[in-house]
């Protein structure tokens, strides 16, 4: 793998990591069931695309 191949999936890595922290924090602070489902669908989507990269390391 290229040393800037590697970067760069590291860099989404980091970047996927903020947003499931972000999206976890308006979980908590939304009381809207329908943003809810959303959220949830978003974090489920992120948090895959997270792994898929992680593999790609491993």
């Amino acid at each position: 793998m290229i040393d800037s191949d590697l970067k760069d999936i590291k860099a989404i890595i980091e970047r996927t990591k903020d947003q499931i922290y972000r999206l976890k924090q308006q979980l908590v602070e939304s009381s809207d069931p329908g943003e809810k489902r959303k959220l949830k669908r978003r974090l489920r989507q992120t948090q895959i695309m997270q792994l898929k990269y992680l593999n790609k390391l491993g």
